[in-house]
């Protein structure tokens, strides 16, 4: 079974206890106010929006209270009208707190939503690449897409409701605290009976809404590689099947969510039954009050207003706090991110590439295993050099370990022992944006953007003019089948190039290496997609481009190394010959059998001077 990574525990160490409390809660997003604090301003526009806002409801009630004591008397004078004119110009002060409130607020919960998108998706771009080998691509995109979302309701909804409300609340108490204290009393008599229930509903919805964003994560997971391989999907006939097992991922969210809503439905019932109950016995003794004449009938109106205000404000806590817990969990799956630190970044370069490269590799005592697997290692004890301008090849059977020195090369990993170096220098100690940027990789399957084909030709150096991008077209001769493409270099290649040739991406992804203009070339079966004809355009490419360059070459087909300066023969992740082709054909019984199986027929084997049997 795998031991858990530098990654995995990362992700659980930080992780408090599912049954926490309003108090963990808002500890979870006490990392907004690094993103709040540059709109100062905005956030005290909106609080004065707020203040004034609450302030005119108030002062509503108050208004409310003159009108009818002074109403009920059946006289209608200029105090009447004076009345109904304040009522009226605290109404436009209300309508003119509200826009301000909606407009910043949400100004607020978007600006800060978009800047924090921003850092999540900068940070996971600086991850190693074993944190990718331990998490869906749909997880991310989910974390980016819903969970911040879930913060912006928070921040540009909830917060001004919450902050709203809060001021109605105060500010209802101590009007009803002045009308009468023995009727306040009564009406916070029930306060005690609500807050237990929230405490005790509130840890179940925010448990609720942590599960319910994991569900919704798989489901994303899931469909991000069941399209991703669509092609692979109805190939093997698998679409209902996997229909299945949307239909299963899909139940359990719908499941999550439904817990999660009966929590908040149930809470929400207690709280406004308990306030509502309040408000009936006061209204049932203020009655007795006003027939006793202890309180006017505009008084107990004002009061009634206000225990209406108040009982709302408090029972959309229950509202709030489902919210709040919900973005809790969303902010926790953020910082869960966000606290994971890229070993490649854990120590600052120390020193620094010369500025004209030499392209000098070596590679000393270099052992390695990847973290998933790291009772196996794939390389064990490598010794290597590549003099500047050399070509090498490298050839072995599946797994013995080709593809992974050149991971190595690119820093995607850091070797468990040894070390490796590049123009002399500890490639540890340098920059690893600087080390890459000298390197051009072409890969046995080439990754190209949904752009266009001058797009992704660039993607090699965005600097680029325009008349590099067309040296580079001209180079590997793409120009050949651009006019067959509806707007030629500017049609889009659709995802990961699914509009193209395997052999058209394959051009496509040389000429971005060559616009590159690395002092190493990688090459990884470069020539692997192309057909005969493509085949010889880019062989004859790329023998003037490595002529200037070191080159190494990822082989599986050993007619492509024939003429590589050196041959390395890997087995089982070590190194087993070194030597040209003509040496290793008569010395290596493995190199001899790798030939043997693909230049089967004897002209072949003439042709390439193999002998027929070691």
């Amino acid at each position: 079974m795998r031991e858990p990574s530098q990654y995995d525990q990362a992700l659980d160490q930080d992780r408090p206890s599912q049954s926490g409390t309003m108090i963990k809660s808002l500890y979870q997003l006490k990392f907004l106010q690094s993103h709040l604090r540059p709109y100062r301003g905005q956030v005290l526009l909106a609080l004065l929006s707020l203040f004034l806002g609450a302030g005119m409801v108030l002062a509503f009630g108050r208004g409310v209270r003159s009108l009818i004591d002074h109403g009920f008397t059946g006289q209608i004078d200029k105090q009447l009208f004076s009345l109904l004119f304040g009522l009226l110009l605290m109404v436009g002060l209300l309508a003119l707190a509200s826009f301000g409130r909606t407009y910043y607020v949400t100004w607020i919960g978007e600006r800060v939503v978009t800047n924090l998108r921003q850092q999540v998706f900068d940070h996971i771009l600086k991850l190693d690449i074993s944190f990718y080998e331990q998490i869906r691509i749909g997880e991310l995109i989910a974390r980016l897409t819903t969970d911040t979302s879930l913060i912006q309701i928070l921040l540009g909804t909830s917060a001004a409701v919450a902050v709203r409300n809060f001021l109605l609340f105060v500010g209802g108490i101590m009007m009803m605290v002045s009308l009468s204290p023995w009727l306040t009393l009564l009406s916070l008599s029930v306060v005690p009976l609500v807050i237990l229930p929230i405490i005790a509903f509130g840890r179940r919805v925010r448990r609720f809404s942590r599960l319910a964003q994991d569900k919704l994560a798989e489901i994303g997971g899931y469909i991000d590689e069941t399209l991703n391989n669509i092609r692979t999907v109805q190939s093997f006939t698998h679409e209902a099947y996997d229909s299945k097992h949307f239909q299963d991922y899909s139940q359990k969210t719908f499941q999550a969510a439904i817990q999660r809503n009966l929590a908040r439905s149930f809470l929400a019932v207690i709280v406004i039954t308990m306030a509502f109950s309040a408000i009936l016995a006061v209204l049932w003794v203020g009655a007795y009050n006003v027939a006793d004449h202890h309180i006017t009938t505009g008084e107990l109106s004002a009061f009634i207003f206000y225990a209406v205000v108040v009982a709302g404000s408090f029972g959309s806590f229950s509202e709030i706090l489902g919210d709040l817990q919900r973005a809790a969990g969303a902010a926790e799956r953020l910082l869960e991110l966000l606290l994971l630190k890229p070993c490649l970044y854990a120590v600052p370069p120390t020193r620094t590439l010369p500025e004209f490269s030499r392209g000098i590799v070596a590679m000393h005592g270099v052992s390695f295993a990847y973290p998933s697997n790291p009772e196996h290692p794939a390389l064990k004890d490598i010794t290597l050099s590549v003099a500047p301008g050399e070509k090498i090849a490298i050839v072995g059977p599946s797994g013995a370990g080709k593809s992974t020195l050149f991971s190595l090369f690119m820093r995607f990993y850091d070797p468990q022992g040894g070390s490796i170096f590049f123009d002399g220098i500890n490639i540890k100690e340098v920059d690893v944006k600087d080390l890459r940027t000298r390197i051009g990789l072409v890969a046995q399957d080439p990754s190209l953007f949904s752009a266009s084909v001058y797009d992704n030709i660039l993607y090699g150096r965005p600097d680029a003019t325009e008349q590099e991008v067309w040296q580079a077209v001209e180079f590997v001769q793409i120009h050949d089948f651009l006019p067959t493409l509806p707007h030629g270099i500017h049609t889009l290649v659709g995802t990961r190039g699914v509009r193209l040739s395997g052999g058209q991406k394959q051009r496509i992804a040389i000429a971005r290496a060559i616009l590159r203009d690395p002092s190493v070339l990688l090459l990884d079966e470069a020539t692997n997609a192309l057909d005969a004809v493509s085949e010889d355009i880019v062989q004859k490419a790329l023998k003037h481009l490595m002529s200037t360059r070191t080159t190494i070459i990822v082989a599986h087909r050993l007619a492509t190394v024939l003429n590589a300066d050196r041959i390395i023969v890997l087995e089982q992740g070590h190194i087993r010959a070194v030597g040209t082709h003509a040496e290793l054909i008569t010395q290596d019984p493995l190199y001899q059998h790798l030939a043997m199986l693909q230049f089967a027929d004897s002209r072949a084997l003439g042709q390439a001077g193999i002998l027929k049997k070691p």
